[in-house]
């Protein structure tokens, strides 16, 4: 995504509203976190939607397609599934994972959509919305892409979960505490209230905001939190450190959440909101 810099805004800054991912990124990320997170969360959206067959929907956002792809199942046949991203990478591997289901591919920023108004019944989009360099101008494209009645849905992150918390502790300690200031914002959004608030401004009506909840299950520290940093913007950050500082950085979130080790596993809880509104 390209972010236009006020006065007040640094390129750093910018940086820290992207999520690209390059080299083995998007494989590592399909495979370890979509299941253990992404996955999950991508069935709760798409429940809070009610998606009907035959509907025309569009996946903003859609990574490497997870939430692409449970929609189309839910449409079926006789619907139309895209999913757009702006992460090359991300698409390619979109593509590959989809096999032989009918969606188009669309490389695009969020904020200029070539796409003619009234495309689609649903929009969702999935832990996309706080990177979004211009959001009004983005619901603003979405409402235009909307048939009328037609609804928005996306999930964002509520915050830091204790996980989150001690990875970014945990970078701050042993890369530097702007790789950290990176790793936070992708946890640094809008409340219920503002989402609601900046929806309404755009045009959607009947705009709802609800929270979920999931206890995430994930392997221990050693396991997970290399397999998470190397699927992450900051990979390399990590990947670069000596094997002593890797193993002194695990240890700490390791040691940080010593209280949600149940038998092998870190079992800790999460949340999302949930943001929908209609045209």
């Amino acid at each position: 995504m390209v972010v236009e810099l006020s006065t007040e805004r640094t390129v750093t800054e910018a940086l820290f509203m992207t999520f690209q991912l390059a080299g083995e990124g998007p494989k590592i990320y399909e495979e370890v976190m979509v299941p253990l997170w992404f996955g999950r969360w991508a069935e709760a959206l798409i429940d809070q939607l009610s998606l009907r067959s035959s509907e025309r929907v569009l996946d903003v956002a859609c990574g490497t397609g997870v939430t692409t792809r449970l929609t189309k199942t839910k449409v079926g046949p006789g619907g139309k599934v895209d999913g757009l991203d702006i992460n090359a990478p991300m698409l390619a591997q979109a593509k590959e994972l989809a096999g032989d289901l009918d969606i188009a591919w669309i490389e695009s920023d969020v904020c200029d959509i070539d796409l003619p108004s009234e495309s689609y019944d649903v929009i969702l989009s999935q832990h996309g919305y706080h990177y979004f360099p211009d959001k009004p101008q983005a619901l603003r494209e979405f409402l235009r892409l909307l048939a009328p009645g037609g609804r928005l849905g996306f999930s964002i992150w509520d915050g830091h979960s204790p996980y989150t918390s001690a990875i970014c502790a945990a970078v701050e300690h042993h890369i530097s505490s702007e790789i950290a200031r990176k790793q936070r914002s992708q946890r640094e959004t809008p409340s219920a209230n503002e989402l609601k608030s900046q929806m309404s401004a755009q045009g959607f009506s009947d705009v709802v905001v609800y929270r979920q909840e999931l206890m995430i299950d994930v392997p221990p520290a050693s396991e997970f939190v290399p397999l998470h940093l190397r699927s992450m913007p900051i990979a390399a950050a990590f990947t670069e450190l000596p094997e002593d500082a890797q193993n002194a950085l695990i240890n700490e979130v390791a040691e940080s959440l010593a209280d949600y080790v149940q038998g092998n596993r870190l079992v800790y809880p999460d949340a999302v909101h949930v943001a929908i509104g209609f045209k």
